[in-house]
């Protein structure tokens, strides 16, 4: 069963509304780099049942990424889901094959973060993927970043953590404003 876990406060909820509203560019991150994990988690899914896997991707900002890995082919469906956008706010009453969760726990109030990762891991049925940055420079000094090691501690406290993969930013991805460092850390849906 599905049980409503609160996630944010009402101001923060007001500040991510406001920014999406404000600013065309924020919550459109396309993660090419993760197009070949995300396909090697789908495929091995697939490969244990009759059907593609279903996606839910958690904190979908405007849903670039959602529609990308919906033209992918990888997925029986796809939902999104994200509290600050009117086209994704309604939640989720199902679990899914494989959730994913890109730029979210680290722009979370701290208080936040262990119960966002506690309703993610009902929400996924096997899997689930979180993409986080682990390196603050001033230009990302809204953000809560921590080490790979931090990330994969509290994460582990809600889901056991399979992988942990970190990825510097290439020199083209600086250039364009991303973080240096992110973590992706994979973790099952087997309770802890």
């Amino acid at each position: 069963m599905i049980r409503p876990i609160r996630t944010y406060s009402d101001p923060w909820l007001r500040r991510h509304q406001e920014t999406h509203t404000q600013h065309a560019v924020f919550g459109t991150h396309a993660h090419p780099y993760l197009l070949d994990v995300v396909t090697r988690l789908a495929t091995a899914i697939g490969a244990t049942g009759d059907e593609r896997p279903s996606l839910l991707d958690y904190g979908c900002g405007k849903g670039v990424f959602l529609r990308a890995m919906a033209a992918t082919g990888l997925f029986r469906f796809v939902r999104g889901f994200d509290p600050a956008i009117a086209a994704f706010k309604a939640r989720p009453a199902q679990s899914y094959d494989m959730v994913i969760c890109l730029d979210v726990l680290d722009q979370l109030e701290p208080e936040f973060v262990e119960p966002l990762i506690r309703d993610v891991a009902q929400f996924a049925g096997q899997v689930a993927l979180f993409d986080v940055i682990t390196v603050q420079t001033p230009e990302l000094a809204h953000l809560n970043p921590r080490s790979p090691a931090a990330w994969q501690e509290i994460i582990c406290r809600h889901m056991p953590v399979t992988e942990v993969i970190v990825r510097p930013a290439t020199p083209e991805e600086l250039a364009q404003g991303a973080c240096p460092e992110r973590a992706i850390i994979i973790a099952t849906s087997s309770p802890r």
